[in-house]
């Protein structure tokens, strides 16, 4: 097998083939070497981190930084929200946004890579900021952690990140295996399970 990144051609054929399932899939959205995804309708925020109601929130109103913290060591509570298809929301600095993509993606045969589109990227919107790495095996939406350096308002369902696919070098062992992130994990935005570490 060569190794390298697979184009855009290479992907569809991949798909059709069994060997990559994106879902939904929209044909139109695949690029010379990545294919775009959506933004899904959910979103989450930290509630040590912010108070306030959501609609306040749409509006750009009503939401305040509170002096708490979120912690690695506890299961951290979230405030929940479902946007409408085609909803906006607004996002403010200093907060950080749990939200994910639309489309679940599966493979064993490739490790996805997620990064932002650079058309998100010039509105200064970070999608992720370490969680861009796939693993083969894994089979869900992918959470997103999005923050802004201004505000910034984004729709449930526009197109907010690519995924390219890179081949591997040896034996893997898959994700459903090892993998925290699975079945109801594997759904919408998914806080952070740091706490899982600190459990014997």
């Amino acid at each position: 097998m060569e190794h390298g990144i697979l184009s855009g051609k290479k992907i569809v054929e991949e798909i059709e083939a069994g060997l990559i399932s994106i879902s939904p899939f929209v044909r139109k959205n695949v690029n010379p070497v990545s294919v775009d995804l959506t933004l899904g309708r959910k979103v989450s925020v930290y509630k040590a981190v912010v108070s306030g109601d959501w609609n306040g929130e749409m509006a750009g109103k009503n939401i305040y930084q509170l002096n708490s913290c979120i912690d690695a060591k506890i299961e951290n509570d979230v405030i929940e929200h479902e946007l409408k298809d085609g909803e906006a929301i607004f996002l403010r600095p200093g907060i950080g946004y749990l939200m994910h993509t639309a489309e679940r993606v599966w493979t064993e045969s490739y490790v996805p890579i997620l990064d932002g589109k650079s058309s998100i990227g010039r509105l200064f919107t970070q999608v992720h900021f370490t969680a861009g790495f796939g693993d083969p095996g894994f089979n869900g939406q992918y959470t997103l952690e999005v923050a802004v350096s201004h505000p910034v308002i984004l729709y449930a369902g526009m197109r907010i990140c690519q995924m390219r696919f890179h081949t591997i070098c040896g034996e893997h062992i898959s994700y459903q295996d090892t993998g925290s992130y699975k079945g109801e994990l594997a759904e919408g935005p998914i806080p952070s399970q740091s706490y899982r570490m600190f459990q014997k």
